[in-house]
């Protein structure tokens, strides 16, 4: 098999869901270093990719972009989306697709049934490996960490701080700001408070910001790359099942995550022994849904406000 190959990866979205390629890319580079490997991304997510050094081209999606896959003659292209608009923007590319497994029907059958059928548990990342697999059967599939990301310096380069990023698109993978302020009340340790430009992002920060000894409120106002250089930074990482896990278990950092309506078998559970998962196994109705929901269906939230924190109250006392 020749080493220096044209290679395109496709994954469209989300923030989560591209950081969790690096493992992929790492080991393209790893078995073709001299390979050229593009990636194919939506705008929005398209400075995610370009945080790894091993991608060569960051192509943002367009409605063009199936003549574009034409034109530059691609030798393998890896389909990590595989949902109706992958299959049909890669159906004429002209090279051999090798496509990700996502077992989507079984997700929601446990969300709605409580039936697993998600066994073994596959991880995300590993399902990207998977793919490579099929195409050399020497890839490893084991979770690397990401070396050398493209992060930009912020002002707290050099200092001691926590990064806390609390908020998350969906009501039931958010820990209540109220239990996470009480959490991180006596910590005297500045902690940096992290979220997007929204209005669910700005009011859970602002509220911590208020109630925590020396909080520094950076909502709305970090791109990916600072994102990433902030989290690079961090002494120590709390957050909710997001994006911002995945871009600290690629950069190796100690972390906290809390996970709430969702479970470890629909593939975004953490990789590194350091994280740790803040987690209620005891609630019979988790999981209630495989992305995230506006409300609790049971109206008791039990899955998050029950939550054992004494591990992270420990760690705390240490700071």
């Amino acid at each position: 098999m020749p080493q220096s190959l044209k290679i395109l990866a496709v994954r469209l979205s989300s923030l989560g869901d591209v950081i969790l390629t690096f493992p992929f890319v790492n080991e393209i580079k790893r078995l073709y270093p001299s390979s050229r490997l593009s990636f194919l991304v939506k705008p929005a997510f398209a400075a995610a990719a370009r945080l790894h050094p091993g991608i060569d081209e960051v192509i943002e999606y367009t409605e063009t972009s199936k003549d574009v896959i034409l034109t530059n003659g691609y030798d393998v292209i890896f389909d990590l989306q595989r949902n109706q608009r992958t299959i049909l923007l890669l159906r004429s590319a002209g090279a051999g697709v090798y496509k990700v497994r996502k077992d989507s029907a079984k997700k929601v059958l446990l969300a709605a049934a409580k039936i697993n059928l998600l066994k073994p548990y596959i991880p995300v990342y590993k399902r990207y490996l998977n793919a490579l697999k099929e195409f050399n059967p020497e890839a490893n599939t084991d979770y690397t960490e990401t070396r050398g990301m493209l992060l930009k310096e912020n002002q707290y380069k050099g200092k001691d701080y926590i990064l806390v990023s609390p908020s998350s698109r969906h009501f039931t993978k958010r820990y209540p700001a109220e239990m996470l302020a009480e959490l991180l009340k006596d910590v005297k340790k500045k902690i940096i408070l992290t979220g997007d430009a929204n209005e669910t992002d700005m009011k859970v920060c602002s509220y911590l910001e208020k109630n925590l000894h020396d909080a520094d409120n950076l909502c709305g106002r970090s791109d990916i790359p600072g994102l990433a250089g902030l989290i690079s930074g961090a002494g120590l990482v709390i957050c909710n099942d997001s994006g911002v896990l995945h871009i600290a278990e690629a950069l190796g950092k100690r972390t906290f995550v809390f996970f709430g309506s969702t479970v470890k078998e629909f593939g975004f559970y953490p990789q590194l022994a350091s994280t740790a998962v803040l987690e209620n196994n005891d609630v019979k109705c988790r999981p209630c849904t495989h992305i995230g929901r506006a409300d609790c269906p049971k109206k008791h939230f039990r899955c998050m406000t029950e939550i054992d924190t004494s591990l992270l109250k420990k760690e705390l006392l240490k700071l």
